[in-house]
């Protein structure tokens, strides 16, 4: 990210509160420190004085332009408010596609920050993403009834500390089966690009995948050294997903629009995001157990 830095000296928390102001936003110092604590920022350095003791600490200028673009970012958006954890995949944007801006440590918290947050949301959010997800699953003679039931049991896996994976997959595959309900066998279907189909299963396994990964950043337990791992096997595997990206999205069907282009910068790191997180689980040795947990469903539904 070159010339991040230019231009911009290094500040204290008032040269923040005055960036922010020239803006237009109000801060106080306190929020400043909140932002250091939920990892929108990271820890300011001591600045030895030429007397005895310190003066006050310092952000470096990468930190104070980044405080100054979030804060450019909040004034795009068209919330009244914008909660501090909507926030967070920018910075973890910034970390996963550049070294210089973000540090490990503030990484830590901000994914601390973004696990926390996971499921938070309106329930008009979460009707919609079951909603959509259904669709993309459905087989044409799914009853209104079936659909409703999967939904619900997506926006209850979606909200719910403890999902339950088992009558969730049951319920996404009876949609994509719908006979199932009458005593049929049930045909496996995978959507998507023929190079990665999904089936309800695997889509499933993905979540669940993603809900124990958020389990362990939520209390921080994964060491920074394997998070910046998974950071570089995560830069390698999405510069091969961008060279497939559109050819993905021509063959994918009703997932098309997983493989979209994202429409802005906020999109692109929350997409970005999403994608260091799976590969997090996999550096974690998380995914596999996710996955034959979910082979071991489909296999039972078989039987």
């Amino acid at each position: 990210m070159t010339d991040w830095q230019d231009g911009w000296p290094a500040g204290t928390a008032d040269d923040l509160v005055d960036d922010a102001r020239a803006l237009g936003i109000s801060y106080t110092r306190r929020a400043i420190t909140d932002y250091v604590e939920v990892g929108l920022l990271a820890s300011p350095v001591h600045r030895k004085s030429t007397q005895r003791g310190s003066d006050a600490r310092i952000f470096p200028p990468a930190q104070r332009r980044l405080f100054y673009e979030l804060n450019r970012a909040r004034l795009r958006s068209a919330l009244p408010r914008v909660p501090r954890h909507t926030m967070i995949p920018i910075v973890l944007f910034m970390w996963c596609t550049d070294d210089t801006v973000v540090t490990d440590s503030q990484a830590r918290r901000a994914l601390r920050t973004y696990a926390r947050s996971a499921g938070v949301g309106s329930d008009g959010r979460r009707r919609e993403t079951a909603r959509k997800v259904v669709e993309q699953f459905a087989h044409p003679l799914a009853t209104p009834g079936q659909r409703q039931v999967a939904a619900a049991w997506i926006r209850a896996g979606e909200k719910s500390r403890n999902p339950r994976w088992d009558p969730l997959a049951d319920a996404l595959s009876t949609v994509a089966s719908p006979w199932r309900s009458r005593g049929l066998a049930e045909i496996v279907r995978g959507v998507g690009p023929a190079a990665a189909p999904m089936t309800t299963d695997q889509v499933v396994a993905m979540w669940e995948l993603a809900f124990e990964v958020n389990q362990r950043l939520a209390i921080e337990s994964v060491d920074e050294a394997v998070l910046r791992h998974a950071r570089e096997e995560h830069r390698r595997n999405w510069e091969g997903y961008q060279a497939v990206r559109l050819d993905w999205k021509a063959q994918a069907g009703p997932l098309a629009d997983i493989f979209e282009m994202p429409d802005d910068q906020e999109q692109a790191a929350r997409q970005h995001v999403r994608g260091f997180e799976s590969v997090l689980g996999n550096t974690l040795g998380l995914a596999r157990p996710a996955f034959q947990r979910a082979e071991a469903r489909a296999r039972a539904r078989l039987r």
